[in-house]
């Protein structure tokens, strides 16, 4: 005897009506009734969720993850409404998120002389939403004496582990040299970069068919998987990551240098290259900047003028502390190019200074960037740079994680997001993640 849905013309409606009516579906119990119908039906509703899920996340504004009140704990804060959401809840030890994607958490778990292990988590997804990876090794190079979770410098996705669970891959810079390392989900070890420059990268990211990394000098270099000529030992991966410089000749002059990179893709699918000077790291620092800002405007900056978003603050801070005359790292400037490469990934086609961001808003930290579009969120500032804290650099200094503002690409004018508690200043600092 036939099933009355064997029997019924349902397995045979056309793809594009089956679209149309899972655009109408709200919520997950939707789709498990819609999938219920037939095999066909639950095969489609499958992957038109997972279609769904993926710019669900794209079209989420990041939110920042800032200590809990009590300091036990995680909260998230929207930026645009002043809002704490007390409801969510991350109950993690006091460490800092070296990686954000898809909403997904790294941490380091656990540390020992030779190896350094990884967790993500998802805390958008529910408590059970955790991925363990194999442990990283590390070797003489990387000060292991001295390395915990601020020497994991960035970790990120290549896809959604909840949507691609048997297809996405991880880079992560960490070490005291910031070395490269990769892992595909389902390989038992990561792959590891030969070294290639005597500088250490500050950023990575997967563009395309590309894993691209950065230096302060903006030299960028591509790597790919290449499988090693000879296994030495069993518990290694097959496969070590070759590199390919993007220029011919390093820019390695002084002009070239600044404090920090970042690669972010934005909304069209083109590749943004975001670099930051800062003000007063150290001496050298400081002139560096003088190169490239006049003499009145750093005179201006050195007594307190509106040039940095929270030198006010910081003043108000000292005073009230007693503190010693130690200036904080502070961002003053902001520099954006779009990026073009040739087609084998070889060749740095075009590298051209954008002083607008075309309908877009970037988000920069050390843990991720993401470029979302303004005509979404009419209440963030357009063609501006919402970034966090450098603080892995220097997270010792006594005011904690305060260099966080909003930067105006056209105007080069700053403004203020959040400004976080003196209270927690030896907390890690907050970050912003795009929740599911």
């Amino acid at each position: 005897m036939t099933s009355p849905t064997e029997s019924s013309q349902w397995p045979l409606l056309p793809e594009d009506l089956l679209h149309e009516i899972t655009k109408r579906l709200l919520k997950p119990s939707d789709y498990v009734r819609f999938g219920a119908v037939c095999k066909g039906w639950h095969s489609f509703a499958h992957k038109s969720y997972k279609q769904k899920h993926l710019l669900h996340v794209h079209q989420n504004f990041p939110l920042l993850l800032i200590p809990t009140e009590d300091q036990e704990g995680r909260s998230l804060y929207n930026i645009t409404e002043g809002m704490v959401y007390h409801q969510f809840q991350l109950n993690l030890p006091n460490k800092r998120c070296c990686g954000s994607s898809y909403g997904w958490l790294f941490f380091v778990d656990k540390v020992t002389k030779s190896t350094l292990e990884l967790i993500l988590i998802n805390p958008f997804l529910g408590d059970s939403k955790t991925i363990k990876l194999p442990p990283i090794s590390l070797n003489n190079d990387d000060i292991h004496d001295m390395i915990d979770h601020y020497e994991v410098y960035k970790v990120i996705l290549s896809k959604d582990p909840y949507v691609s669970p048997h297809d996405y891959e991880v880079a992560a810079l960490y070490g005291s040299l910031a070395k490269l390392t990769h892992y595909k989900c389902g390989d038992k070890y990561w792959s590891y970069a030969k070294k290639a420059i005597g500088t250490t990268l500050v950023d990575v990211i997967f563009y395309k068919d590309l894993l691209l990394t950065i230096d302060r000098y903006d030299w960028i270099i591509n790597f790919t998987l290449e499988p090693k000529a000879r296994i030495q030992r069993t518990n290694c991966s097959l496969w070590y990551l070759k590199w390919n410089t993007i220029k011919k000749k390093r820019p390695s002059t002084i002009h070239n240098y600044a404090g920090n990179a970042y690669f972010v893709e934005n909304s069209n699918g083109d590749l943004l290259l975001a670099r930051r000077c800062y003000w007063d790291e150290d001496l050298i620092q400081a002139r560096e900047i003088a190169l490239q800002l006049n003499a009145a405007r750093i005179q201006d900056i050195a007594e307190g003028g509106s040039e940095i978003a929270f030198l006010e603050e910081y003043k108000k801070i000292k005073e009230s502390m007693y503190m010693k005359d130690e200036d904080p790292k502070l961002t003053v400037k902001f520099e954006v190019y779009r990026l073009s490469f040739s087609s084998d990934g070889k060749r740095l086609n075009k590298k051209i200074r954008i002083k607008t961001l075309g309908g877009e808003i970037l988000f920069l930290g050390d843990n991720n960037s993401v470029s979302v579009s303004v005509s979404k969120y009419p209440k963030l500032h357009p063609n501006s740079i919402y970034y966090t804290d450098d603080y892995v650099h220097h997270h010792n200094l006594p005011f904690g994680s305060i260099d966080n503002g909003i930067f105006d690409v056209e105007n080069e004018s700053f403004d203020k997001h959040y400004f976080p508690s003196f209270s927690i200043k030896d907390l890690p600092p907050p970050i912003f993640v795009v929740p599911k």
